[in-house]
């Protein structure tokens, strides 16, 4: 009888759209809270996967839009592009204009 070879199957990575349709969905299920947009990804400076992801959630409508209150997270992701923790660094008035760097 010959030896099998055991092949590690490796999954397969997602791609950034599925990682972030992925952070949208687990968002929203984890905080109830209306997805608004994506603000920002950091990639890991070693493995370029992306690490940490900036979104914006609706905490609060309002009449007219442009007064939602939007609250701003940054959301750390692990190898699978799963949410490990995330937090609310800042909220804005979606009226308000807002520079990169301020996130």
């Amino acid at each position: 009888m010959a030896k099998q070879e055991q092949v590690e199957v490796k999954p397969k990575r997602q791609n950034m759209k599925q990682l972030l349709d992925s952070v949208k969905k687990e968002m929203v299920e984890l905080t109830s809270l209306p997805f608004n947009t994506i603000a920002g990804v950091a990639l890991d400076e070693e493995t370029h996967e992306p690490t940490v992801v900036t979104i914006e959630l609706v905490e609060r409508k309002a009449i007219p839009d442009s007064m939602d209150l939007l609250g701003i997270y940054e959301v750390i992701t692990d190898a699978d592009g799963g949410v490990v923790t995330f937090k609310r660094v800042s909220m804005r008035k979606r009226g308000d204009v807002v520079s990169a760097t301020e996130y």
